[in-house]
């Protein structure tokens, strides 16, 4: 399973990210601090994300954050 969505891989590399559980129940904790709607939904999904993956997958994960530089220039495709 591939993590794709740079706010996703962004958001998991600020928490602990040493075990996929504990990085799950990391982000649960932090979830009714965010008074931001967009924010709560990524990161539920990124909940879920991780509770569905395998260990195995969670072990292939790289957590390097992703600049702006890393995304691609949408502006000349719209």
């Amino acid at each position: 399973m591939i993590v794709n969505n740079v706010e996703m891989m962004n958001l998991m590399c600020i928490f602990n990210h040493s075990d996929r559980k504990v990085l799950a129940e990391d982000i649960s904790a932090s979830l009714p601090y965010i008074d931001d709607q967009d924010m709560a939904e990524l990161m539920k999904q990124t909940i879920l994300l991780l509770e569905e993956m395998s260990e195995e997958d969670f072990s292939e994960l790289v957590f390097v954050p992703a600049d702006e530089e890393d995304e691609p220039d949408w502006e000349g495709l719209i």
